[in-house]
């Protein structure tokens, strides 16, 4: 973040409000702007041109992390990012007619994401409201990091209601391009709380993927961690997801309750087309289809039963 305002275009600008912004991090150079008096108008420049540079971003055809990711989880999962990039949206676009994919929340606001306050719906901006046909609204990108309010806005309030929940249930934690800086105490608190009270927490598993050494990563996530039920990598291709596409839960259950682990059926990080990944994944997907075809026959079956004998 330390050099994004000159990134986007906004060297100028600063420079002409003699503005002191180069070595500052990006967050701090917008606390500094929204709590002067006098620089009140640049504060509406850095979202402006925020939004016109990361709305220009594609994802190239080729597949990505975000591809892998998707692909890599289910229905059940849950994916929580901090970033403003439409590139996570654009890879949900392309991969949801192959399957239902992992819910999404943007913690941080998107200039993908469009909502409908009035009607609580979420869906892509420039499209409108399922429910009232209203064109949807853009999401909140910037908060001042000294006062981080997640719950002055409907939008990001709910995003993080849904974090919450899930980090409360969740059974494997996977932390991903977020180092837990100084400027999201707010943010990490939330996060620490409610893994805090996860019932689960002692069998769960903390993954964090990160290039540093062990001692430079520890001392950001030590509150997350109970015993020795952690795992640092230094590639999102060696974590759970990856090692164990769309069963990371499952394997890591039966490895640990069971004491029967499962061979690793490690995704290829090699495909040059998406065509390629979508149908390594295809089996997995036929194996899901056929196991809820007999869950609903056993539920059906049940159902029946219960019925001629009360």
């Amino acid at each position: 973040m330390a050099d994004l305002a000159e990134t986007i275009g906004l060297a100028g600008p600063l420079d002409s409000a003699d503005v002191k912004w180069r070595g500052l991090d990006f967050e701090t150079l917008y606390q500094d702007l929204w709590k002067s008096d006098t620089h009140k108008g640049l504060v509406g420049k850095l979202d402006l041109y925020i939004r016109r540079y990361f709305e220009r971003l594609e994802i190239p055809e080729r597949p990505t992390v975000y591809d892998y990711i998707l692909l890599g989880l289910r229905e059940k999962d849950l994916i929580a990012t901090f970033n403003w990039d439409p590139l996570l949206a654009q890879a949900y676009q392309r991969n949801s007619q192959i399957t239902r994919l992992p819910q999404i929340v943007f913690l941080h606001g998107n200039v993908a994401v469009g909502i409908c306050v009035n009607c609580r719906v979420k869906g892509y901006y420039g499209d409108v409201c399922a429910k009232c046909s209203r064109a949807l609204e853009r999401t909140q990108l910037l908060f001042p990091i000294a006062d981080k309010d997640y719950t002055s806005d409907p939008f990001i309030s709910a995003e993080w209601a849904v974090l919450k929940d899930f980090l409360e249930r969740a059974y494997m934690l996977t932390i991903f391009g977020y180092r837990a800086p100084s400027s999201d105490v707010a943010a990490v608190e939330l996060m620490r709380t409610a893994w805090g009270a996860n019932g689960a927490r002692e069998l769960a598993l903390v993954e964090i993927v990160d290039i540093r050494s062990e001692n430079d990563v520890l001392p950001s996530w030590k509150p997350f961690i109970t015993g020795n039920r952690y795992g640092i990598v230094d590639s999102v291709f060696n974590t759970w997801s990856c090692l164990y596409p769309r069963r990371s839960c499952d394997s890591f259950a039966w490895a640990t309750l069971q004491q029967q682990p499962w061979s690793e059926n490690r995704i290829p990080s090699t495909f040059d087309k998406l065509d390629d990944l979508q149908s390594w994944v295809s089996p997995l997907l036929d194996e899901e289809r056929a196991q809820e075809e007999k869950d609903t026959a056993f539920s059906g079956a049940r159902s029946r039963g219960h019925r001629d004998h009360p």
